[in-house]
């Protein structure tokens, strides 16, 4: 697919032919066009619309755009992410309207680029080269023709954090790369699990949640969920299966369900040592939700046991039938391709998915929370994290399989009688039944 897009670029000249118009519809400020690959007259006037989840992103993006450009304004909706799709589908099947720029998170994607909204942005007018943005993350931005309906908002990198505290109690260090070759793998990790379980008398687990466990081992492995048109069940998703079932039986991990308030509280007690931790996991989860940690500091970030992955993320791109694409290039040039849309991201703790900014600003690799004390996270995701993952191809089937996986999760989570192979005949059937035109065996 990235080949393909490449081939297409080889054509591109960059160059609207249209005249660029105002939202508005009134007669236009700049009768000339302005190629796409131009900045535009900082007195351009337009709107753009755009439905979205993340509000902080959302502000600080336009805010800074509108810096630049004081005359364009932005309509915002905010709209959960898991009613997206459905949305979508819905403004196309009754001709309603679409937003200017589209978002798509990483659960549904695979479904939602395959809707007939999105602009080939490998395309003319646009002419966007994919080979600007980290390797790993390509493949996520590409439908199944080849397209590039959307960039990324910021790379999602995860390791795992740790209370540092708990680590140097129960583990005896808090140095992430002592921690690192103590537990270099999944079954060093059950081992030493099941002495923090035996030296705290039952009161600390060295994991929160099996429902981050399983989302994080099953990117880890990089492996696509649907090849050729089948599943293998064991081979794509035996491996966590059984570790899910594994933390649980031998107390490794707490029965917490995440995003729930006992899993939000326990993030603020001394219960629990290791999860996973994006890098909008430091934003979100921990900062939000840890009271004390930021006078006291007592988180560490380091590479997760049999390599990192990425976990979450959003991508953007412009809809066929947003009033103007001109407008629409600009700022979505803005927030994910250019220096000053990195340095706004860095504000709020996010690092942008393109490489040109980090050679016009090495600064902006880094970044500090007071939770995490002296540590410097960017650098850390940058240079310890993000080269070890190994990022899976998307699919249409994805949000029909993630959705099924969390229902398997909750059984194994809720009944301790389900083990390993009665959940994978589980998630068998229930793939079967919902995939009618998939090979599942």
């Amino acid at each position: 697919m990235i080949i393909t897009a490449t081939v297409l670029l080889n054509a591109c000249t960059g160059t609207d032919d249209s005249l660029i118009k105002q939202s508005t519809g009134q007669r236009q400020m700049h009768p000339q066009p302005v190629p796409y690959s131009e900045p535009l007259p900082t007195d351009y006037q337009g709107t753009l619309t755009m439905w979205g989840w993340d509000d902080d992103y959302y502000s600080t993006v336009t805010e800074a755009f509108q810096e630049i450009y004081p005359n364009v304004e932005f309509e915002y909706i905010s709209v959960a992410h898991k009613d997206l799709p459905q949305k979508y589908e819905t403004a196309l099947i009754s001709g309603g309207e679409l937003p200017d720029i589209a978002w798509s998170v990483i659960d549904s994607r695979g479904e939602v680029f395959e809707l007939d909204m999105w602009e080939p942005l490998e395309q003319e007018p646009y002419c966007f080269d994919i080979s600007q943005i980290y390797e790993y993350m390509r493949p996520r931005m590409v439908n199944t023709k080849g397209n590039v309906c959307g960039i990324e908002q910021s790379l999602s990198p995860a390791g795992l954090a740790y209370r540092k505290d708990l680590a140097k109690r129960y583990l005896g260090t808090d140095d992430p790369a002592q921690l690192e070759a103590m537990l270099p793998d999944w079954e060093s990790f059950i081992e030493k699990g099941k002495e923090v379980y035996q030296k705290s008398g039952g009161s600390v687990h060295m994991w929160f949640s099996l429902s981050d466990l399983r989302q994080f081992i099953q990117e880890q492995q990089g492996i696509p969920w649907v090849q050729d048109g089948t599943i293998n069940v064991e081979e794509t998703f035996g491996r966590s299966l059984e570790l899910i079932c594994r933390f649980r039986d031998e107390s490794i991990s707490d029965d917490l369900a995440a995003w729930t308030p006992a899993w939000n509280e326990a993030f603020n007690g001394d219960g629990h040592i290791f999860t996973t931790c994006a890098t909008w996991t430091v934003q979100f989860t921990i900062q939000s939700y840890d009271q004390k940690g930021e006078t006291e500091g007592h988180w560490g970030l380091m590479g997760a046991p049999e390599g990192n992955a990425n976990l979450g993320g959003t991508a953007m791109g412009i809809s066929k039938t947003c009033k103007d694409k001109r407008l629409a290039w600009e700022f979505l040039k803005f927030a994910t391709l250019s220096t000053e849309g990195a340095r706004a991201i860095n504000q709020i703790a996010l690092l942008t998915t393109a490489k040109k900014p980090y050679q016009e600003a090495p600064e902006l690799k880094s970044y500090k929370s007071p939770w995490f004390g002296e540590q410097d996270l960017g650098i850390y995701y940058m240079e310890k994290i993000v080269p070890q993952i190994k990022a899976r191809t998307l699919t249409p089937q994805d949000g029909v399989v993630h959705d099924s996986l969390n229902m398997i999760l909750e059984v194994i989570n809720t009944d301790w009688d389900v083990g390993y192979e009665e959940a994978a005949a589980f998630l068998k059937e229930e793939l079967k039944a919902e995939l009618k035109d998939i090979n599942v065996y």
